[in-house]
C-alpha cells in the first residue's frame, strides 16, 4: 500500500539521518517530495515504488561512528547481491519495523570508466551510472515535515534533485532502459511534474536554460530529440507509455482518449518552449 511504502520511507530516513547531507534521494521517491514538501500538497499520490533509490558521490566518507551499511543491517536488512561480478550490484531488503523496503545505491560513472558497480565506502557498493551528476550535482533540500518517531515528531532534511534536473535526467535515460515498464515510469513522472506542479513552471524553465549552458551541448540535443521521437502525435509510443501508468482515479473528468490527448498537448507545449530554451 502507497501509505505503507512512504512509511518505510521515512524510516530509511531516519536509520541514515547522519548521512543524509551527504546522499541524495532519487527515483520515483522524488516526485512525492516535489508534490508533498516543495509545492506542499500532501493530497496529491505520485505513482511510486517500494524500492529507494539513494545518489552518493564516488568517495561516501564516514559519519560518525557507523558505516552505512552497518546502520542498515543493525536495523534488520539483508544485502542481496543483484549482479554476478566483483564487487556485485548489492540492494538492502528486508523490514524496518514492519515496512518492508528496498535500498539501492548510485553513483555516477565519469569518463571512459567502464565499471558498473564502485565500492564508495567500506562494505558499501553502488551502482555506476551515466548521467547521475545531473542529479548530484543540482540537487536542493527539502524539509520533511510529518515523520513521527517515539510519538514524537521530527524534522528531516533530505536532498532530491531539483526538478528541471530530474525531468532532464529522466527524458535522456528513458530510451536506454531494456524494460519497458521502466520507461514507461520515467515518462509518466515527466509528465506529472509537468501536468501537476504549476507552481513549479517557471523554475523549471530557466533551470533547465542553466542545464543546457552548463552540460555537453548534445546531451541537452539528445534529451530534445529523445521527447519529440516520441511525442509526434497522438499515435506516437510515448503516449501509450505515459498512460499505461495512468492510476485508478488519476484525471477523473478524462476518459481514455482525451487523456491521451492530455498527454501529447502537455509533452507538445513543453517541446516548444524547449526548443526556445
Amino acid at each position: 500500500m502507497a501509505d505503507g511504502f512512504k512509511e518505510g520511507f521515512f524510516r530509511t530516513l531516519w536509520i541514515l539521518r547522519d548521512y543524509l547531507p551527504e546522499l541524495v534521494i532519487g527515483g520515483g521517491w522524488a516526485p512525492l517530495i516535489y508534490h508533498h514538501y516543495l509545492i506542499g500538497d500532501k493530497s496529491s499520490e505520485p505513482i511510486r515504488t517500494k524500492d529507494i533509490d539513494i545518489l552518493v558521490p564516488e568517495e561516501l566518507p564516514v559519519i560518525g561512528d557507523k558505516k552505512v551499511d552497518e546502520l542498515l543491517l543493525e536495523a534488520g536488512l539483508e544485502p542481496v547481491f543483484r549482479s554476478r561480478g566483483t564487487p556485485p550490484v548489492v540492494s538492502y531488503e528486508g523490514d524496518i519495523e514492519g515496512y518492508e523496503v528496498e535500498i539501492e545505491f548510485l553513483t555516477d560513472q565519469r569518463g571512459a570508466s567502464d565499471a558498473v558497480v564502485v565500492r564508495v565506502q567500506d562494505g558499501l557498493n553502488a551502482q555506476s551510472l551515466r548521467y547521475i551528476s545531473i542529479l548530484t550535482d543540482n540537487a536542493i533540500e527539502v524539509e520533511v515535515d510529518d515523520f513521527c518517531c517515539g510519538e514524537k515528531l521530527w524534522l528531516l532534511t533530505v536532498r532530491v534533485p531539483s526538478p528541471a534536473s530530474y525531468i532532464f535526467h529522466k527524458g535522456l535515460i528513458f530510451t536506454r532502459r531494456k524494460k519497458e515498464q521502466k520507461k514507461a515510469k520515467d515518462l509518466y513522472y515527466i509528465f506529472d511534474i509537468l501536468a501537476n506542479c504549476p507552481k513549479l513552471q517557471e523554475e523549471i524553465y530557466s533551470q533547465l536554460r542553466e542545464l543546457k549552458g552548463t552540460y555537453h551541448l548534445r546531451w541537452f540535443e539528445t534529451f530534445t530529440r529523445n521527447l519529440k521521437d516520441h511525442f509526434s502525435d497522438i499515435l506516437s509510443d510515448g503516449i501509450d507509455l505515459v498512460a499505461s501508468q495512468r492510476s485508478t482515479g488519476a484525471f477523473p473528468g478524462l476518459d481514455d482518449g482525451q487523456f491521451k490527448q492530455y498527454v501529447l498537448e502537455i509533452f507538445k507545449d513543453f517541446i516548444g518552449k524547449l526548443e526556445l530554451l
